[in-house]
């Protein structure tokens, strides 16, 4: 049967007030030019004066990421540009620049910063944003748009252990010995509006790398890799006998390499929906330790107590879907992830009860997708409406096979196709 679960909410709550660019003021809506800190009579420097103003107050709102009100103060081209409401800098008149009247709590509803996004400019501060805006919103621009750097540290150690190693590799996951590698931190800037960067480590087998490449108010890509080994221990149980008068063992490592690969395309053009379309492969591959032990020993001292290991090969592969969006006032979010796995298992093991061997097999895989959509409108600045829908569906098989072998008898037990669905 085939059961998908659908859920659907609805729900009232309360929202921090947002910083909406009101539209452009009047002569009549125009405050007082009295009410404002005097313009400073200074002269100015951008990077000495204003620049720390910018950074400190405005940009967590108003930055390179997802500006509110689509307004950046990141340079000068789009701080003249304005915001969705209009502009909010006019060269020469800081009175009437709704920048100011906001930094000065004169439009009600639009202080910047707003409550409890940041601590309010002082007159200080104030009178030399007009001095800046009255001498013309001078921006230093003189600094190199291109720059590169790179910095790479070499890592060395090593693990010892007194006792039982391999029960250290079980319980830490690592392999005692000397271990080396390097760290590495880059990041680039291509003109003006493009970022590079790039991080990551090579370590005895721990390796990751990520890769980002930004371009404000067009998207970006970022991708990388990232693996490790975790060791199991690879000795059986111990009796003291003359058969077995030390634990056995394969005299082998033991280990699974996990690991993940995954690439993120991101579109923020300023008049679309802010999109992500994503892809990631996780897996595991390798040999790890069970405890259904194997026969060893003769006669009275036959026991199970023989290492047996197993073999993993398993795969995700998962597609994502994200978009944001705001329509007519209303905040949209949808979100989609599909993922596609695959298992396949295999161990080989012998039983204390006479000439028994067993040879095992099994096989997962799976589809499940999910799918969510909210919607959410401040019906004022601090009460808001919500409402969702989600989807999701799972649809799985699964084979089982066992071979018993008998001395010469062979026996089969199998499970050709174990169906779920919801």
């Amino acid at each position: 049967m085939n059961f998908p679960w659908k859920s659907v909410w609805l729900g009232v709550g309360s929202v921090g007030m947002a910083l909406l660019h009101p539209v452009s003021l009047s002569a009549a809506q125009l405050p007082d030019e009295s009410q404002l800190p005097p313009v400073a009579k200074v002269s100015l420097d951008f990077s000495r004066d204003i620049r720390p103003i910018l950074e400190n107050s405005c940009f967590n709102c108003h930055g390179t990421q997802r500006p509110k009100g689509k307004f950046r103060l990141t340079q000068r081209e789009f701080a003249l540009k304005g915001g969705v409401n209009g502009v909010d800098i006019i060269p020469g008149q800081s009175a009437k620049s709704p920048l100011i009247l906001m930094v000065a709590g004169l439009l009600p509803d639009s202080e910047m910063p707003p409550p409890g996004k940041g601590e309010p400019l002082s007159d200080e501060q104030i009178a030399l944003l007009r001095a800046w805006i009255d001498q013309g919103v001078d921006w230093d621009e003189s600094a190199p748009t291109n720059e590169l750097s790179l910095a790479l540290t070499p890592v060395f150690g090593g693990i010892a252990v007194k006792g039982d190693d391999r029960k250290f590799r079980e319980h830490q996951g690592q392999r005692e010995g000397l271990l080396g590698g390097s760290a590495f931190d880059g990041f680039g800037r291509i003109g003006a509006d493009t970022t590079v960067s790039l991080g990551g480590h090579a370590q005895l087998h721990d390796y990751l790398v990520t890769l980002s490449l930004d371009k404000n108010e067009v998207g970006f890509i970022r991708t990388g890799w990232e693996q490790y080994r975790k060791y199991y221990d690879d000795t059986g149980g111990y009796r003291s006998s003359p058969s077995t008068p030390v634990a056995l063992s394969l005299d082998r490592d033991l280990f699974i390499d996990i690991g993940r690969a995954w690439v993120d395309f991101g579109l923020t053009l300023p008049e679309w929906p802010r999109m992500v379309l994503g892809y990631e492969y996780d897996y595991r591959r390798g040999n790890e330790s069970v405890t259904a032990w194997g026969r060893t020993g003769a006669g009275i001292d036959e026991r199970n107590i023989a290492p047996v290991s197993k073999s993993i090969d398993e795969a995700v592969h998962i597609v994502k879907f994200d978009l944001d969006a705001e329509v007519r006032g209303v905040n949209v979010e949808e979100r989609f992830r599909g993922e596609f796995y695959q298992l396949d298992t295999h161990y080989t093991n012998s039983a204390a009860r006479g000439g028994v061997s067993q040879n095992a097999r099994e096989h997962n895989s799976y589809f499940e997708g999910a799918n969510a959509i909210r919607l959410e409108k401040p019906l004022n600045d601090w009460w808001l409406v919500s409402g969702g829908y989600l989807y999701s569906k799972l649809d799985g098989e699964a084979t089982f096979t066992d071979s018993v072998r008998y001395f010469n008898i062979v026996r089969v037990a199998t499970v050709p196709d174990i169906a779920v669905e919801r």
